[in-house]
């Protein structure tokens, strides 16, 4: 049932958006709760710097050697994930976003790890416009760290929850949520959520000819692990699967889900569940990609991995293609917004 690189999926090349703010902080530590004991786990810390003016600008790497004080930007991020290995660059000019969704296109990328800005409540996750960017079209899986996460002691995750519903972007979701459980041999929750469907009076629509039962999803997810996978499944309702899901994640779990249901296959798209989720849940809510092939039965088949790219960059200098590109966008990095 699974496909040998879903079920061994482990991010290994992280790309991690840092500005030296609070929010950045919180990524950095995320980082090391995902990957801190991962063999060979490198990340790559990119911080770009703003563009003042009105017309989008192309950006390009700054070398060291003209900007010296910048390499010594990163110490702080570079000392609290030690032993893990860590590069990073500075660009300078574009948009912060544009910037990271070249890195992960053009480089061997897993994973992505954004911050909440400075502001809103401790514990939850706000999305600034770069990880609003990356969010609604990155070629690899992206998770966002609530604002205070580096104040917390973490030893790893306590559980891996996932939000499913049996479709092939959910069935995505469980698959590499069940390689990051049984690698940490931590507990893998299932949960789908049965919501009432919304009518307007009398003008209503057609009626699917059996409404799905969460608890059959569930039991069939179940049943598709081996014995030994500590894994448990849980039937909830609601109005919208948002608040079950987020009420039964705690600050130490991981919530992992999948990209909405349309839009372009092997890309990251931000649902307006999986929006709310980011907002709403406690911990770290992970959105998976959509699988490059979408299964006519998900709940009998598993995404494909996304397509890999040339192997990471362990130094400062970035694929040729990412020297000098042409950002579409203005916007830019502050000190008040995580990247």
């Amino acid at each position: 049932m699974e496909g040998k690189e879903e079920k061994e999926w482990e991010p290994r090349h992280v790309l991690v958006g840092y500005d030296g703010s609070e929010g950045a902080g919180d990524s950095v530590r995320l980082v090391r709760a995902l990957v801190g004991g991962t063999a060979g786990a490198e990340a790559l810390l990119v911080n770009v710097l703003p563009w003042g003016g009105g017309l989008p600008v192309a950006y390009r790497l700054v070398g060291y050697d003209e900007a010296p004080a910048w390499k010594n930007f990163f110490r702080a991020a570079e000392e609290e994930l030690a032993p893990l290995r860590v590069a990073h660059r500075t660009y300078a000019g574009g948009s912060p976003a544009k910037v990271l969704n070249d890195i992960a296109e053009h480089e061997d990328i897993d994973l992505v790890v954004v911050g909440s800005p400075h502001r809103g409540a401790i514990g939850r996750t706000f999305l600034g416009s770069v990880a609003e960017g990356l969010l609604h079209g990155a070629s690899v899986a992206v998770v966002a760290a609530p604002r205070g996460y580096r104040e917390r002691v973490h030893d790893g995750f306590a559980r891996i929850v996932v939000g499913y519903d049996g479709s092939a972007e959910a069935e995505l979701a469980l698959r590499r949520g069940a390689a990051l459980a049984s690698r940490a041999g931590i507990e893998l929750r299932v949960i789908c959520v049965s919501t009432t469907p919304v009518t307007f009076g009398p003008f209503v629509g057609p009626l699917p000819p059996a409404v799905p039962d969460a608890r059959e999803i569930v039991a069939r997810a179940v049943r598709s692990f081996d014995p030994d996978v500590e894994v448990v499944g849980k039937a909830l309702e609601g109005s919208t699967a948002v608040r079950p899901l987020a009420e039964s994640c705690g600050p130490d779990d991981l919530l992992m889900v999948g990209s909405r249901s349309y839009g372009p296959l092997m890309r990251t798209l931000l649902g307006s569940v999986s929006s709310a989720l980011i907002h709403a849940a406690p911990c770290p809510v992970l959105v998976v990609p959509r699988p490059h092939q979408v299964a006519k039965k998900p709940i009998e088949a598993t995404g494909s991995a996304a397509a890999r790219a040339p192997e990471m960059s362990a130094g400062p200098r970035p694929h040729p293609e990412l020297r000098s590109l042409h950002d579409g966008a203005a916007s830019a990095l502050t000190k008040d917004g995580a990247a």
